[in-house]
């Protein structure tokens, strides 16, 4: 089968949800609602509609955020569906960041004492990665303890992580100990599905992969630096595979003295641009985070060189995933009664 064929169905997927995407103007227009009723009102034209209306009132912007994801998935599965294997392993990726979502709010839900149903309100669509079974999924979410809940997961990857968290967790009574092993299972489990890649599969498939896990991996070392982590620590959590970094230079970061030090470190090295000093390191951190972020989505916006290949699935689920931030940004910020050019200064626009 030739790399046309292969690529045939998913392709013709997604020229036909293209041009559902919303334009530049349409979001900018958004901003501009006097209110959630009325922003709800304006997307009733839209393919948010459905996913909307299914909320109970009164309308908020997390609910409406929930919708918006909800509509996410059911994208992914679709273009993941008509995706050729390997890719389609690839592409599940996306699915799994809602996987492991729901395990965290499965934590934070059992830690905060909620019932099995508020859990469940707060979680994601089943996506089926790992979890295989609804019925893990349920035993999760009726839970009262966090051994309960890692027991639930016994039969799934996710059980080594969470045990490693939770013997953590015991020994600091740091809930953030809970969750950044899976933030970690994430990460290696990202570098496995890129190396099982066809040899030419993996060039459009590249920028999307080094700048996910580098950045991740450099924004971790970074916030630690900033609140004085321990270097052990944080040895401990981000994943060890890299693309654009190496052994060296990520164990100079681990063992610098503190953010300014790690930061003058990052500054000589390969992803030196993504990271411009600012008057704070949290506004510093802030930066970096959406210049990764600008430089996925424009590699997205010019991805049609790759066409039969995974770079088109690739850039059009990119594009998807910022439309949905988007929305989340504009919900959060008219119900917080921000001005609209406020509003849209924090929008990543074509």
């Amino acid at each position: 089968m030739t790399q046309t064929t292969r690529y045939a169905s998913v392709l013709a997927k997604i020229g036909a949800q293209r041009s559902t995407l919303l334009s530049e103007a349409k979001l900018k227009a958004l901003s501009d609602s006097k209110n959630l009723n009325d922003f709800a009102t304006q997307l009733q034209d839209t393919v948010y509609q459905v996913n909307i209306g299914r909320i109970q009132s009164p309308l908020s912007g997390r609910k409406l955020e929930h919708a918006f994801n909800e509509n996410l998935i059911k994208t992914y599965q679709k273009i993941i569906q008509y995706s050729p294997k390997p890719s389609s392993e690839y592409l599940k990726l996306y699915l799994l960041r809602f996987e492991i979502e729901n395990i965290k709010i499965f934590i934070k839900g059992t830690l905060a004492g909620y019932s099995a149903e508020q859990k469940m309100y707060k979680t994601y669509p089943f996506v089926s990665c790992y979890i295989e079974k609804r019925e893990i999924f349920e035993a999760a979410a009726n839970a009262s303890t966090i051994s309960q809940l890692i027991a639930a997961f016994k039969k799934t990857p996710y059980v080594s992580p969470l045990s490693m968290g939770l013997e953590r967790y015991n020994k600091t009574n740091s809930t953030a100990c809970l969750t950044v092993f899976l933030d970690v299972f994430f990460y290696e489990h990202l570098y496995r599905v890129y190396e099982a890649l066809p040899k030419k599969e993996k060039p459009p498939a590249r920028l999307y992969a080094s700048l996910e896990n580098d950045g991740y991996i450099l924004l971790s070392i970074l916030r630690g630096k900033n609140l004085n982590y321990d270097s052990n620590w944080l040895r401990l959590a981000i994943p060890h595979n890299y693309f654009n970094l190496n052994n060296k230079e990520v164990e100079a970061l681990l063992s610098a003295l503190n953010f300014d030090s790690a930061h003058q470190i990052v500054l000589s090295g390969y992803y030196a641009n993504y990271f411009p000093k600012k008057e704070t390191p949290e506004e510093t951190l802030s930066k970096a985070e959406r210049c990764f972020r600008r430089a996925v989505i424009e590699y997205a916006q010019s991805s049609r060189r790759f066409f039969f290949t995974i770079g088109l699935p690739l850039a059009y689920m990119t594009l998807k995933e910022t439309e949905a931030s988007n929305l989340r940004t504009l919900a959060l910020g008219i119900e917080a009664s921000i001005p609209p050019e406020t509003i849209q200064s924090q929008l990543f626009l074509r």
